[in-house]
């Protein structure tokens, strides 16, 4: 059974090219021109294997359809690689860490874009695996579901810490209006991966289960 990928562009162009370019490469996809478009298609059961989202749409931008898509438990879960042309802030990393699964900059072609799927596929059977080897351990779903919510967050904020250091190398990088800028991110990543092990010690789970 092939993946499948639902594109959510508003430039029709982009939007075709990824459509026709990742079948290319065998996945099945599905694309639509809005976020408005793509919560009604989720709505209609239609259920991705994973969402490559545009951030810079209208009327409904990527980060508000990013919302809806997390607020509701049918399609949470599912994985989204948010692609924008927009530099990417701190402070966004360190919201953008607890929803998406990783941050593409635009332009890209779907070629390049065929690793990056498959490396996130690849760590959602990992996720499962995880989650499995803790409900043998006997821990609540609670537990495991707030657990995958650090662990996923601690994973994906470092890869958006590699992205701002190539993005702005040693320089203090594009600074939201409030001046959070890299201390600020890097407290939250030192405390996040606290947490990560804290979680990881008090819950058994295997060391090891590192992606």
């Amino acid at each position: 059974m092939s993946v499948e990928i639902l594109i959510v562009d508003d430039e029709p162009a982009l939007n075709e090219l990824f459509v026709i370019g990742l079948k290319k490469y065998g996945f099945s996809t599905e694309g639509v021109l809005g976020g408005r478009e793509c919560l009604d298609l989720l709505k209609d059961e239609y259920k991705p294997d994973l969402i490559l989202l545009d951030m810079m749409m209208e009327p409904m931008d990527g980060w508000e359809t990013l919302h809806h898509i997390k607020a509701d438990p049918d399609f949470r879960k599912i994985p989204v690689i948010m692609q924008t042309g927009k530099n990417l802030t701190f402070k966004e990393a360190e919201q953008f860490s607890y929803y998406i699964e990783d941050y593409i900059m635009k332009p890209i072609t779907p070629k390049r874009c065929v690793d990056i799927i498959n490396e996130i596929l690849e760590k959602q059977r990992l996720i499962q695996a995880l989650i499995d080897n803790a409900r043998a351990k006997g821990c609540s779903e609670g537990e495991i579901d707030h657990f995958v919510t650090i662990h996923r967050a601690n994973d994906v904020s470092g890869r958006l810490m590699r992205l701002l250091e190539d993005r702005y190398g040693s320089s203090t990088g594009e600074q939201d209006p409030d001046s959070y800028g890299p201390e600020d991110f890097q407290t939250f990543r030192l405390k996040i991966k606290a947490e990560y092990d804290l979680l990881s010690q008090n819950m058994g789970i295997i060391a090891g289960f590192h992606f």
